[in-house]
């Protein structure tokens, strides 16, 4: 239509990486904690960087010590949710540099941006790993996680120190009935993700780690 203004051309990738490294520049300073830990957590081999396939160890791990084989349709479920999650954060964006590789810097510039760019997506996410995790260790499908196999998730999984996972359980088992229920999960991992605050449940029990 005559008249009508141009559509503004589209920033170039140097463009979009520089103001998706501000963003993350910008954030909580006790977010980013949080994000290197996590970091720490998925560089599987200890390489520096977040790949693809480290992901799929993780998802792997945590199906081994549930008592699921890697082709049960837990495992694979699990396996699908990380992929869709990791093309949706890394693979997806157009200021990511490299999607088949995060160093320490990269991984928390793209979570940062998933948290503050587009948290109910970042939500969504938390709660459909949760779920399925959560499924996978309450075998006897009776809505609860005992203290012994949360532990042993906790210590063996994230990699925790056995004194750190036991100081998480009391912090999330609040009730002190010895178990926990998916609400009580949820929350604690939603805090960690996203809560600046170090009160929050899922800070106080990871926040120490």
């Amino acid at each position: 239509m005559a008249g009508a203004a141009e559509a503004a051309p589209k920033p170039d990738a140097a463009t979009t990486i520089a103001a998706a490294e501000r963003l993350a520049a910008s954030q909580d300073a006790y977010l980013r904690r949080k994000q290197l830990w996590m970091f720490d957590v998925l560089d599987d081999d200890g390489d520096g960087a977040v790949t693809p396939a480290d992901t799929m160890q993780f998802a792997h791990r945590l199906a081994r010590l549930t008592g699921h084989a890697e082709d049960s349709p837990r495992a694979q479920q699990m396996e699908a949710t990380v992929n869709r999650i990791w093309h949706a954060l890394v693979v997806k964006p157009a200021w990511v540099p490299d999607p088949k590789r995060l160093d320490r810097e990269q991984f928390v510039t793209v979570m940062a941006n998933s948290v503050l760019e587009t948290p109910d997506k970042t939500l969504q996410y938390i709660g459909v790993v949760t779920n399925l995790a959560f499924a996978m260790a309450d075998e006897d499908q009776d809505g609860r996680v005992t203290r012994d196999d949360g532990i042993r998730l906790v210590t063996d999984v994230l990699r925790v120190e056995r004194r750190h996972a036991e100081h998480a359980w009391t912090v999330v088992d609040a009730d002190e009935n010895g178990y926990l229920g998916y609400a009580e999960v949820l929350m604690a991992v939603t805090d960690f993700i996203i809560s600046t605050d170090p009160q929050a449940i899922g800070n106080l029990a990871l926040g120490r780690i």
